[in-house]
C-alpha cells in the first residue's frame, strides 16, 4: 500500500485541476470581475481551461499570457485566461472559448468539447452551443446565460424548496440525457450547470468528457472523485458518485467535507498555503474517507437517500435515481 506521500502526490496529479486555475488566475480575478457581467464571477464556464500538470510540476513559473489586444474583435470582451483556453463575451450575448495556442494540448479540449455538443445536439437541459470555428476547430460559441453557474447562483441567492426541488431533478435530468449518448461528463459538479433565463438548468463543461473512442481528459475534484483505477477509463459508475456530491452542494449548500479545509482569506498568500494542504492532506483524507464507505451525514437534507445511493453504488443508471426521484 502506498503511503501517504506518495498517495497525495497521485492525489495531486489528478485533482490539481480545479484549484490550480483558482491560484494562477487570482490576480486576473481583481482586473477582469469589475467589469465582469457576471456580477463578480471569474471562471464564465466552468473550469475547462485548466491542465493536468506532469508529475513533479510545480506552479511557481507558470506563465499566464493574455491574447494582444489588436489580434480580438472590438466586440470581445475578455473574461478569463485559463492555461488551456481564453473566454470572452462576444457583444453581451455569447461566450466564445477560444484555444490558447495551437498546440495540441490546448487544442483538445476545446475539441472534445465541440465534439460533445454535436454529439447531444439541441436539448433544454445541455448548454446550446451556437457556433464552432470552421475547418479544424478552433473555438466554440455558446450561449452566454446571465444568471452564470448554479454554484454562483445559489451563493448568492435565496433558493425557495421548490425551486431546490425543481434543480435536484434537472440535475438527474442532464446527466440521464448525457449518459444516453455514451458520455461520461467526467468533472461533474454544481458549478458546471448554468441558470437560464427561465431559472431552469443547462449542463455544460464538457471539456474533460469521455466519449467512444474518446478517453476523458480529466478527473473530478476529491470531493466529487470515486475512488478508483485512474488509469482505467471514466465509467458511469464514476458520473453517478460525482452526481451524489453535485447533488449535495445543492441541498447541503457545500461541497462534501469543504470544511476539511476552509478558505479564510483573499491573501495570495493564505490562498498558496490552502492550495498545498488540500492536495497534501485534505484529497487524501476525502479520498482514504470515501475508500471507507464513509460519507457527510445526509440525514436531514432533501433526498438524501438518494445521494447515498449515489455515493454507495446503489443506482446502476443515473436512471434509476430519477425514477426514484420522481416516485415521491
Amino acid at each position: 500500500m502506498r503511503n501517504v506521500f506518495q498517495w497525495s502526490i497521485w492525489s495531486w496529479i489528478r485533482h490539481l485541476k480545479s484549484s490550480i486555475y483558482a491560484l494562477v488566475t487570482w490576480p486576473l480575478a481583481h482586473i477582469y470581475s469589475p467589469s465582469s457581467p457576471l456580477g463578480g464571477r471569474e471562471i464564465v464556464h466552468g473550469d475547462e481551461e485548466q491542465q493536468l500538470p506532469a508529475k513533479g510540476s510545480s506552479l511557481t513559473g507558470t506563465v499566464i499570457t493574455e491574447r494582444a489586444a489588436t489580434q480580438r474583435p472590438d466586440n470581445q470582451q475578455l473574461l478569463i485566461i485559463g492555461i488551456f483556453a481564453e473566454v470572452y463575451l462576444l457583444d453581451g450575448k455569447t461566450i466564445r472559448k477560444s484555444p490558447r495556442s495551437e498546440s495540441e494540448e490546448d487544442m483538445q479540449p476545446i475539441i472534445r468539447e465541440a465534439m460533445i455538443y454535436d454529439m447531444i445536439g439541441a436539448h433544454p437541459r445541455i448548454a446550446e452551443c451556437i457556433s464552432q470555428g470552421s475547418g479544424q476547430v478552433k473555438h466554440i460559441n455558446i450561449k452566454y446565460y446571465r444568471h452564470g453557474d448554479l454554484a454562483t447562483y445559489c451563493q448568492k441567492n435565496s433558493i425557495t424548496p421548490e425551486l431546490q426541488a425543481k434543480w435536484f431533478q434537472q440535475i438527474l435530468e442532464a446527466l440521464v440525457v448525457i449518459h444516453s449518448f455514451g458520455v461520461i461528463h467526467s468533472d461533474l459538479a454544481l458549478r458546471q450547470f448554468f441558470v437560464d433565463d427561465t431559472l431552469n438548468l443547462r449542463l455544460g463543461d464538457f471539456n474533460s468528457s469521455q466519449c467512444a473512442g474518446h478517453p476523458a481528459l480529466g478527473y473530478e475534484k476529491a470531493s466529487h472523485c470515486l475512488p478508483r483505477d485512474y488509469e482505467l477509463p471514466n465509467t458511469e459508475a464514476s458520473d453517478i458518485f460525482a452526481l451524489g456530491s453535485t447533488l449535495y452542494e445543492l441541498v447541503a449548500g457545500r461541497a462534501p467535507y469543504s470544511e476539511l479545509n476552509p478558505i479564510e482569506s483573499d491573501d495570495p498568500d493564505s490562498i498558496k498555503a490552502h492550495i498545498r494542504r488540500q492536495h497534501a492532506v485534505v484529497d487524501f483524507e476525502i479520498e482514504d474517507r470515501y475508500r471507507k464507505q464513509q460519507f457527510p451525514d445526509v440525514a436531514e437534507v432533501r433526498r438524501g437517500d438518494i445521494i447515498l445511493g449515489c455515493w454507495k453504488g446503489r443506482f446502476a443508471t443515473a436512471k434509476e435515481a430519477l425514477d426514484l426521484y420522481l416516485k415521491a
